[in-house]
C-alpha cells in the first residue's frame, strides 16, 4: 500500500514537472517576449540594412553610427537564446520573424527576399 501510494506520488510528481517544463515555462516565456522579439527582430534588420549601405559609401560618420545601431542586433541574439533555451521552438521564432516583416508594413521585395535562393 506504502509503495503504491509512493509510487503514484513520484509518476504524478512527474507529469507535473513535465508540464511545467515543456507547456507551461514556454508558453509563459512567448507571452512576456514575444513582442520584444518582434520589435527586436525589425530593428536588427533595419539595422543591418543601415550597415551595409554605410559600408557602400564609405563614410566614416555614417560606419560609427551604424556600429552603434548594430548594437540592437545584440539584444536580438540576447532574447532569442532566453527563447530558444526556454523550449521555444526555432519554427515559433521564424514566425515572430515573418510577423515583425509585416507589421512593420515592409515592401513585397523584402517580404520575398528571404526565400529567394542565394547559392546553388
Amino acid at each position: 500500500m506504502i509503495l503504491n501510494l509512493i509510487f503514484k506520488s513520484l509518476v504524478s510528481l512527474f507529469c507535473v514537472m513535465w508540464i511545467l517544463k515543456n507547456v507551461v515555462f514556454p508558453v509563459s516565456v512567448y507571452l512576456v517576449y514575444s513582442e520584444k522579439y518582434i520589435l527586436l527582430s525589425s530593428a536588427c534588420a533595419n539595422a543591418m540594412d543601415e550597415s551595409w549601405f554605410s559600408d557602400q559609401y564609405k563614410d566614416g560618420m555614417l560606419e560609427s553610427s551604424s556600429k552603434v545601431h548594430l548594437l540592437v542586433c545584440h539584444e536580438y541574439d540576447k532574447t532569442r537564446k532566453i527563447m530558444l533555451f526556454s523550449g521555444l521552438d526555432e519554427n515559433v521564432l521564424s514566425y515572430l520573424g515573418l510577423e515583425a516583416l509585416e507589421i512593420n508594413q515592409h515592401s513585397a521585395e523584402k517580404l520575398v527576399e528571404q526565400h529567394r535562393f542565394r547559392e546553388r
